[in-house]
């Protein structure tokens, strides 16, 4: 954990950094960027943009003055919902202060909203490369052929990641004809059940 935040940090400062207006496009901060895992199998990602409800936040930040300071923010923002870094990151440490419509790196380079994985992967780079080959996230359609995968964001609130717990699904039904009927019993004991009369009979040896 403290290592993370080290690097989080680390690329804070770095994003921090101004940048010289005409630093050379392979300057010490391309060596720093993210270019992908050339051995993970090729994919696309499944557009969110569109769900969002809104979007496009130039709408209303195109009349907005960029306020760094972070603070508790009014409607249409409830700031009750910003539980991300446990007070460690603010909004325009993923949302692009000067385009609104984008988000952007620790590198400040642009994201569109469709690839936000980009920037979940500047503090989660363990879970970026599970979700690269296929250990975390989920894959639409099938196991075979074309790899179309879900977003960070399409699981995760961005602003409250954990995931809540879920009540379970319920049972599927049983088929028509094979109902269990009153007074049927198994035929042989189900597992749980020997395993408990065994330990009921064991805690009357003395």
């Amino acid at each position: 954990m403290k290592r993370l935040l080290l690097a989080c940090l680390v690329l804070a400062l770095v994003a921090s950094a101004p940048a010289e207006e005409n630093a050379p496009p392979g300057g010490p901060a391309a060596d720093l960027r993210f270019k992908g895992y050339p051995e993970a199998p090729a994919f696309t990602v499944v557009p969110r943009k569109d769900k969002l409800s809104l979007y496009p936040c130039s709408n209303c930040h195109r009349y907005m003055e960029p306020n760094p300071k972070p603070r508790d923010l009014s409607p249409p923002h409830n700031a009750v919902e910003f539980h991300h870094g446990a007070g460690r990151v603010w909004c325009l440490v993923c949302h692009n202060p000067t385009d609104r419509d984008t988000l952007r790196t620790q590198l400040d380079e642009k994201v569109d909203f469709n690839d936000a994985y980009l920037v979940c992967g500047g503090c989660h780079a363990d879970r970026q490369k599970d979700w690269y080959f296929g250990g975390h996230g989920k894959r639409v359609g099938n196991w075979r052929g074309e790899r179309s995968l879900y977003n960070c964001t399409h699981c995760h609130n961005p602003h409250e990641p954990t995931l809540q717990p879920r009540e379970p699904m319920p049972p599927p039904p049983v088929r028509a004809g094979l109902e269990r009927k009153d007074g049927h019993a198994h035929a042989k004991p189900r597992v749980w059940d020997r395993h408990s009369s065994q330990s009921e009979e064991g805690s009357h040896v003395q």
